[in-house]
Order: structure tokens, then sequence, then C-alpha cells
């Protein structure tokens, strides 16, 4: 499955949940766009594909497919994450956001 796929899943799933007050979340839009003979930068490189809030809690989820590699700049990016104690999870489908979302009991 593609993993734009995923994230539209992943996304549509946390809208209820936000919408029934028991998260926020950010979808995190990076990469860039090419406009004529320019490209245009948006969202810092190896950011991460969404923002959890969740009660007391901040994770990152990066979603990858089942074929799916982080890039170099997201393996910093996540190095850097945890070493500031917050926590990084690579999803690879909806399926791994209801077992982490479930472990914080949402």
């Amino acid at each position: 499955m593609k993993e734009s796929k995923i994230v539209t899943s992943v996304c549509n799933y946390l809208q209820l949940l936000e919408n029934q007050g028991k998260l926020c979340f950010i979808r995190n839009n990076s990469g860039a766009l090419k406009i004529g003979n320019r490209f245009i930068r948006f969202g810092k490189k190896g950011s991460p594909d969404i923002v959890l809030f969740l009660p007391k809690y901040v994770i990152l989820l990066e979603i990858k497919n089942d074929k799916g590699t982080q890039s170099e700049n997201q393996v910093e990016f996540q190095k850097r994450i945890e070493k500031l104690g917050y926590f990084y999870v690579i999803a690879r489908s909806l399926d791994d956001v209801l077992s982490l979302l479930q472990d914080y009991n949402i």
C-alpha cells in the first residue's frame, strides 16, 4: 500500500479522536514543490509525518509502508528528538497506530 494512503487513513482516524477531545494532532507536511524552474521547500527536512499530542505525552509519528525506510535526515531527526526525551514511532499501518494509542489508553 502507498504511504500516502496509510497517512490518509491514520489522519482520518486521528481526526475522529480529536473531535471526541481525546487528542490533538498535526499533519506535518514537508517536501518541495516545483514552480517553473524553481523549487519551493516547505517543512523541515527529516521531520515526521504526524505530531500527536496525547494527555501528558507528545509522540512524533513517521508513516512508512512495508518496504519504506527512513532517509538519513529522518534518522538524524529521530535521534535528536529521542535525545530530548520525546517518543518517535514508525508506523506501517493504521493497526500500528491503533495499538500505539491503546498503550496510552486511547
